[in-house]
Parts: C-alpha cells; sequence; structure tokens
C-alpha cells in the first residue's frame, strides 16, 4: 500500500479556466500553511490560469502566492532551468515540454523532465523556501532564467549564493511590497547577466543542489530563512508535517476512490491562511506590518477570506488542529494591531472583499470553546471598533458603516 502523500495528485481539481470552473485550484506543492507554494506553470497567456494539467509545456517552477484566481498572484517568481544559448528571450522561448503522465505532483514533493533541455526537475518545500535538485542528464552545463512579478533585482553574494530583491505594490493600498530570495548552490554560478528585464545565471556544472527561501523583511532575514538541511531531509521533514495534520482522522474504508478524494479535501484544507510571518535570529516571530512598512513582533498570516471560511474551515480547525486554530487567531489580532481593523480577506493587505465582519464569528466560536481566554478581551473590543468604525477609503470595517450611521439604515 502506498503511503498517503502519493495517493495525493495535487493536480485534483486544476483543469479550469476564466470561462469555466473544474475546481479553480492550482497543484500546490508545499508544507501545510506556509509562506510559499511552488507550482509548474504551462503558460504566461492566460493571468491566473497559469497551470493546465492537460497542457504538456514547462516554462519553469512558479513560487506563488496566489490563493485564487479572483484574488491574482503577487510577488511570484519564476525559475527555469535551462542549457545552452536560447534563441530569443521570451517564456516561449524557454519553455520545453515534459511527460504528464511520469511527472510527479504530491504536496510534499513536485518532479518532472524537460523533455527539450534533458533536464530532471525535483523540489520539496520548507515553510519558507524550497529544496531544489536539478540534473542534466547529458552532462551539460546548467543555467536558470529568473523572471519575475516586478522589477527584480540580483546580487551575487558569493561564488555560490544569489541575493534577488523584487519591489511590487499592494493591491489594495498600493503599500510597499518587497520580497528578498536567497539562493544557495552546491555548485559554483559562474555567470549572470540580465536579458530583458530577466535574469541568466549560467552554473558549473550539469548537476545541483539549489536551497531558496524568502523573506518580506529584509535580504538576511531569507539567509536565515534558508533550509538549514539537505534535499532528502526536507523531504523527510514536508512529509512528517503533512502526515501529522493528515492522520488525524481514524478512517472506516468504505472505498479507495473515498478515501483519496476525503485525504485529497484534507491536503486542500491544510493550505491556507499561509504563513507571513518569520522567525528572526533569536527564536522570535516578527513580520512587516504593510501599513507602515515596519517590523513589528507577533505572528501573522495572509491569503484567507472569510466570507468563505467563518463557518467552514475555521470550526473544522478549531475541533482538530487547536494548536494552529489559536495562533492564527493570535495572527488576525495582530491584523487588527496593525490596521486598527479586523481583516476580511487578506491577500496580502485587506482586499476590502466581501461583505461583513465575518470574523466575528470565528471570534464567538473560538470563545464558546475556550480556545483563546487569554486574548478573549482585546479580540472582543476588535469587534466592536471594527463595528463602530468607519473607514475613509471604504476598505476595511463594515461597508455602508456611516451611511448607518448618519441615517439609521442603508439606502438600496
Amino acid at each position: 500500500m502506498k503511503p498517503l502523500l502519493e495517493t495525493i495528485d495535487t493536480r485534483f481539481g486544476t483543469a479550469s479556466k476564466h470561462a469555466f470552473s473544474r475546481g479553480n485550484t492550482l497543484p500546490y506543492t508545499g508544507v501545510p500553511f506556509g509562506m510559499n507554494y511552488f507550482v509548474p506553470q504551462t503558460s504566461d497567456q492566460d493571468g491566473s490560469w497559469f497551470f493546465d494539467p492537460h497542457l504538456p509545456i514547462f516554462q519553469g517552477i512558479r513560487l506563488t502566492h496566489q490563493p485564487s484566481p479572483w484574488i491574482g498572484d503577487y510577488s511570484w517568481l519564476l525559475l527555469t532551468p535551462v542549457t545552452s544559448q536560447l534563441g530569443g528571450d521570451s517564456l516561449f522561448h524557454r519553455q520545453s515540454s515534459y511527460d504528464i503522465d511520469k511527472a510527479c505532483f504530491q504536496p510534499h514533493y513536485l518532479k518532472l523532465f524537460s523533455l527539450r533541455y534533458q533536464i530532471e526537475t525535483q523540489l520539496t518545500p520548507t515553510c519558507y523556501g524550497a529544496s531544489i535538485r536539478l540534473n542534466q542528464k547529458q552532462g551539460k552545463a546548467l543555467s536558470l532564467y529568473l523572471h519575475a512579478a516586478d522589477e527584480l533585482t540580483v546580487e551575487q553574494v558569493d561564488k555560490r549564493t544569489l541575493a534577488l530583491r523584487q519591489e511590487g505594490k499592494t493591491e489594495t493600498n498600493k503599500n510597499s511590497l518587497t520580497m528578498f530570495t536567497a539562493l544557495q548552490m552546491n555548485t559554483d554560478i559562474l555567470a549572470i547577466s540580465q536579458e530583458a528585464g530577466d535574469w541568466r545565471i549560467d552554473l558549473a556544472s550539469s548537476q545541483t543542489e539549489m536551497q531558496l527561501a524568502t523573506s518580506f523583511i529584509s535580504p538576511s532575514q531569507a539567509l536565515i530563512n534558508l533550509p538549514q538541511e539537505d534535499f532528502d531531509s526536507c523531504k523527510t521533514s514536508a512529509q512528517a508535517d503533512w502526515e501529522n495534520l493528515l492522520h488525524r482522522f481514524d478512517i472506516i474504508e468504505t472505498g479507495e476512490a473515498d478515501r483519496t478524494f476525503f485525504d485529497h479535501c484534507l491536503y486542500r484544507l491544510f493550505l491556507f491562511p499561509q504563513t507571513f510571518y518569520e522567525v528572526d535570529e533569536s527564536g522570535q516571530a516578527i513580520h512587516m506590518d504593510l501599513a507602515t512598512g515596519t517590523v513589528k513582533p507577533g505572528v501573522l498570516f495572509s491569503n484567507n477570506g472569510f466570507w468563505d471560511t467563518f463557518r467552514t474551515t475555521f470550526p473544522l480547525f478549531a475541533l482538530i488542529i487547536p494548536e494552529h486554530y489559536q495562533r492564527f487567531l493570535e495572527g488576525f489580532l495582530n491584523s487588527y494591531r496593525d490596521t486598527g481593523f479586523l481583516p476580511k480577506w487578506l491577500a496580502p493587505d485587506e482586499r476590502g472583499m466581501m461583505p461583513g465582519t465575518l470574523l466575528d464569528g470565528i471570534i464567538a466560536d473560538s470563545a464558546c470553546k475556550d480556545m483563546t481566554p487569554d486574548l478573549e478581551g482585546e479580540l472582543f473590543q476588535a469587534m466592536l471598533e471594527t463595528a463602530s468604525k468607519a473607514d475613509p477609503l471604504g476598505i476595511n470595517g463594515r461597508h455602508g458603516l456611516a451611511q448607518y450611521q448618519e441615517l439609521g439604515y442603508l439606502s438600496t
């Protein structure tokens, strides 16, 4: 019998287009509630629908923060392994094909083979990045293209380490959103060059094991976030993280198909919200307050809309993963401390979508279950303030509140 994770194919529910959804999901490889997820990109011509399970095209591994196609992606980075010189500088000129049936799409492990370049790509995730293996089967030297959502700069730290910086803006408030990425190889970097806004990294070997980590705080924090173990150890750790959550149910077998579907749904359950805090050198949780551009203490989470989750995933979280649930509530309270409002749809700042302050329902459920007694007083005050304070920008809090306070009703 296969191990549980090997029965989950993350491509389930991904055959969607803008005009027709069969799930509107992506085949995320990552750890539960991780900061980043990783997806093979098959097209750059379809906006948020950048993966098609039936299209045998490989444009690279995309580091993504997209919670849904309607929210879209931000601070994404595409890594494309190639060999030799190319005939053009677009993604079309870089892309390859891959064997769909032989590829491996699992929550903790991604593997596919680029037929054009004869490169096997393997990836296993960590909370803040990934360990990646590249192997060119004919012994040709590897190169890596970097293509990003925002303006990207690359600096060589030493002969095997790169520091990336991409400058963006949050979707709603247009605040600064900078992602720092550290790339560390186990082979020498021969050259780095810029081509049409993208970057090419030439390596000295046909094989490399690459450690990757991101930070929304600083370049030095990105280095701290780098995986501290080799590929196989990272894979074992990621597998353990998933199995710790997936094994919290005793299943009465009703058929192989039913069990596979159930396990896949559990995998999806443990993807969001995503981590948006980091751990500094002293072991303290810190996060970037996007409203002020300052680093503050405490945990923070992103990529969650409470319209969809306040009476679905979170009541279940309270029952099966209370240790995570308590951390989530602490993070949502930190969002209030940073902005003066409880969040509604974070990605990574408040999107202002979906009416109502539905986090109230989660706070009430938490109080009934005595989940976060130390936070209840401040959470209650946050509920009152969010319900009674109008946002001049019309993003946070309850829509129409100013009119209601003036007239006693909302006009139609």
